[in-house]
Order: C-alpha cells, then sequence, then structure tokens
C-alpha cells in the first residue's frame, strides 16, 4: 500500500488529497504526530542547520518505504535537506505548485494585502542534473 506523508504547515486540500490518489496512487495519507508537526513550524534560526535539528522528523520517517510519497514544504534548508534524504532513499519527495492571487484594499492611507493561494498541481524535487 502506497502512502503519502505530508509534513506541511497546514493540512492538504481537498484537491491535493485527490491529486496524491489519483496521480501518485497513494492509499492512505500520514501526519505526523504533533510534538514533531511543532517541531517542524520551530526549526531553529541560527546561523547552521545541524541534523540534531531534523533528527525526530527523520526518525518519525522511518516508516516511509520505497515509493511512497512525501511532501515537504517549509523552512527552504530544512524542506533540501528532506528532501534529499527522500531521494536517496527513493522515496518521492513532492512540493505544492501554487498560484498566487493577490487583491489590495485601501482605507485612507492604510494599505491591505490579500494572497489566496492555489493549488495547481505537486512537484517531484529533483537533483539539478536530473532535470531535462
Amino acid at each position: 500500500m502506497k502512502k503519502a506523508f505530508c509534513l506541511l504547515n497546514h493540512t492538504l486540500t481537498e484537491k491535493q488529497i485527490a491529486e496524491l490518489k489519483s496521480v501518485y496512487e497513494a492509499e492512505k495519507i500520514e501526519y505526523p504526530p504533533p510534538e514533531i508537526a511543532e517541531q517542524w513550524t520551530q526549526i531553529p534560526p541560527k546561523t547552521e542547520l545541524r541534523r540534531s535539528d531534523l533528527q525526530n522528523i527523520i526518525e518519525w520517517l522511518f516508516n516511509a518505504e520505497k515509493g511512497d510519497v512525501l511532501i515537504v514544504q517549509g523552512e527552504a534548508g530544512s524542506a533540501f535537506a528532506v528532501a534529499d534524504w527522500a531521494l536517496q532513499r527513493k522515496i518521492v519527495p513532492l512540493y505544492a505548485a501554487t498560484k498566487r492571487v493577490e487583491s489590495e484594499e485601501r482605507q485612507g492611507e492604510k494599505v491591505f494585502r490579500h494572497y489566496v493561494f492555489e493549488h495547481i498541481c505537486f512537484r517531484k524535487y529533483s537533483y539539478f542534473s536530473d532535470l531535462e
């Protein structure tokens, strides 16, 4: 049974779930336990990322098998490191490609910008050398 592991700062939308099932043939979607989810949202912003910053997250992912998918988005360096870990193990790391729709509202001297992100599709993380 193919699984999709979600390492995001939010839950998946219905459109994303449908894509995971139809395109990537994921039969089960797994979210991290609360303590792992919290750790993912709070990667320490120090000068260098360390293995220890990601160790618990990687341990949670040890249930992933070759061919499973992993949606990974968040702090750029951490997402890159986890995607690299997945690629090395033949787990398919994905990120969401979105369309951003912006609107602006003015109230006197104040300007309010609103952004709506619409899911377009998932894309596979790839090494540059593997791109066509």
